[in-house]
């Protein structure tokens, strides 16, 4: 079963069917974080679904970038930075790295939950951190960029 997916640069995703071993990870990789959770009626589908059910509609899927996505998935809110934290982030930024979500090609760019949250954080002006080894946790080169841009066109 082919899904077309909601990023046009993204390959087309199909339903993913974990195994038992992978619920667990794919629960807390996909739903955790998801603004929807907990209470997310995708979950009881995709419980259904291991049980012999459909596909739930909305339900996890393949991705190019991340492995699997679910396409119900909602980024939390983020809290907007004050002017002087937003310019403190910029200051303390990393380089764009090879693998940025800002960075066309990279599995990032790719990975559905990832640009959901990406975009949410340029356009809410809230944090987004680089993931590369030795720059977790600093502010993103690629988010930064995005950021600047955003202020140029205002």
């Amino acid at each position: 079963m082919l899904i077309a997916s909601d990023n046009a640069e993204s390959t087309e995703r199909c339903a993913f069917r974990p195994t038992d071993a992978m619920w667990r990870e794919a629960v807390s990789m996909l739903c955790e974080q998801c603004r929807y959770f907990p209470g997310c009626e995708v979950i009881e589908g995709m419980i259904e679904m291991k049980d012999g059910g459909p596909w739930p509609a909305g339900g996890w899927v393949t991705d190019p970038g991340a492995g699997i996505t679910c396409l119900s998935y909602q980024p939390r809110d983020v809290r907007t930075l004050q002017i002087d934290e937003l310019d403190e982030a910029l200051e303390n930024a990393v380089e764009m790295c090879g693998g940025c979500a800002a960075r066309k090609g990279t599995d990032a760019s790719q990975a559905l939950h990832t640009q959901r949250d990406f975009r949410q954080a340029v356009r809410d002006r809230g944090l987004f951190t680089c993931h590369h080894a030795g720059n977790e946790g600093k502010p993103c080169g690629g988010w930064c960029n995005a950021i600047k841009r955003q202020r140029v066109d205002v």
